[in-house]
């Protein structure tokens, strides 16, 4: 999910704290977030035209978690909001930090996202709405790992005793590889990498519910950059091998 409608879009919260402003929506750190002076609330998004949308993505604070009880994503033709045309409710998990919802496509112009909470306020992180970019399965490589990267600071003393700055974890997917990619195939990846690059992250599925090639896919699920640039090894005439490799967005 590398085409954010949200970055272009007129971002319009029911009520902001200051401190915890709507541009931190779009800021690519995830410890930037919005948050909400009640425990009741809603973000309208204007994409300025009608555009086309099958999936949504949010993530939370890094550092602190969750900041809502309940998401639900609407859509309307006009910024009204008594019936809207389009409404679901998001599931995001709490034990690996992100929540992706796919839907079959549907085009309008006005979103919103209601949020509820118990906190005193309502608190996000980064947000997607647009159109999935789907990568068959066909050809993946197996050969790819995952890995849960420690970033504490640990020093031991001279009897041995353990002091720690406990910075949590950060996911890493390494050698994530597409074999026998056509040029299509090819150019979504190197357009992924032309939107965003090593530097804006983006959310990424892997596994579809019947085609899962994995058996905890929320684990893997997540907001990840590119550690680096994707290269492309001609194998025959017309075919690709390509290898991705991801770090979490922090």
């Amino acid at each position: 999910m590398n085409n954010n409608l949200v970055d272009s879009a007129l971002i319009t919260p029911s009520t902001e704290n200051a401190q915890y402003p709507k541009a931190n929506i779009t800021d690519y750190r995830r410890t930037k977030v919005y948050r909400s002076t009640s425990n009741s609330d809603n973000i309208v998004f204007d994409l300025g035209s009608i555009e086309d949308v099958d999936t949504f993505c949010v993530t939370n604070n890094w550092r602190d978690g969750w900041g809502v009880s309940t998401i639900t994503l609407e859509a309307n033709a006009t910024d009204s909001w008594g019936a809207p045309a389009f409404s679901e409710s998001i599931t995001f998990s709490s034990e690996f930090n992100i929540g992706i919802k796919e839907f079959t496509e549907v085009s309008y112009r006005y979103w919103r996202v209601v949020l509820t909470s118990t906190l005193g306020y309502c608190e996000l992180s980064n947000i997607f709405i647009g159109k999935a970019t789907t990568i068959t399965t066909n050809g993946i490589d197996y050969g790819w790992s995952y890995r849960s990267l420690d970033l504490g600071r640990k020093q031991e003393n001279e009897y041995g005793q353990l002091f720690a700055d406990d910075r949590g974890s950060r996911k890493e997917l390494s050698n994530l590889g597409f074999k026998v990619m056509n040029n299509t195939e090819m150019d979504s990846i190197f357009n992924l990498y032309d939107n965003n690059r090593t530097l804006k992250p983006f959310f990424v599925k892997i596994g579809d519910g019947t085609n899962v090639i994995i058996s905890n896919e929320d684990r893997l699920n997540g907001f990840y950059r590119l550690k680096s640039e994707p290269t492309a090894i001609n194998t025959t005439s017309g075919y690709y091998n390509i290898t991705l490799n991801l770090k979490e967005q922090t």
